[in-house]
């Protein structure tokens, strides 16, 4: 392929590609996430995560065997790459750790629970800004419950929404409970 006709990647692309790298050797969560998987024998680093477009359902996944997505279209700050990056990371040492079958809905629901726990994606500035505080009180378990719920619900062993806030329910206890690799929630 000629000079003259290579592709340039998007600003998007480009900005996602930056943001991961820096993130990666920058994030104290990242880099802990990074040692704790390391420890698994299921090293991650940069080219572990691909930046993708994606719909507007998602900004980013983890695909058991393949690695991290990293929606580049939907990045709309470095705090939320961070999240995400983290969330998926978080499934990725459950993989490593626990060995999760994904098609099991309690499986799938125990890891959404820990990664959303876990990740960041609960902080309480992050939901106030979001407008998705009704209480102040057990806010944390609440946000975790949803967020866990809703990706449950996307899982193509899910037959309804009752279905999946109930398999989220059912092994909430345990699944938040369990903190790995962390000493507490983060």
């Amino acid at each position: 392929m000629s000079e003259a006709t290579k592709i340039e990647p998007s600003r998007e692309k480009q900005n996602c590609e930056r943001i991961k790298k820096a993130l990666l050797s920058d994030s104290p969560i990242l880099v802990f996430l990074k040692k704790s998987l390391k420890y698994l024998n299921s090293g991650l680093d940069a080219s572990d995560i691909r930046c993708e477009p994606c719909d507007e359902t998602s900004s980013g996944g983890y695909v058991p065997g393949k690695g991290i997505v990293l929606c580049e279209n939907r990045l709309y700050s470095r705090k939320m790459a961070e999240n995400t990056i983290a969330h998926e990371m978080i499934h990725m040492f459950d993989d490593g750790r626990f060995h999760v079958n994904w098609n099991d809905l309690r499986h799938h629901a125990c890891s959404e629970i820990r990664a959303s726990s876990l990740s960041g994606e609960c902080r309480w500035t992050k939901e106030l800004f979001y407008g998705n505080i009704d209480t102040f009180r057990k806010h944390h378990q609440h946000c975790v419950k949803r967020r866990a719920a809703l990706s449950v619900q996307g899982n193509p062993n899910c037959q309804s929404k009752h279905q999946a806030e109930m398999i989220v329910q059912e092994v909430f206890a345990s699944c938040f409970r369990d903190t790995r690799p962390f000493e507490k929630i983060y």
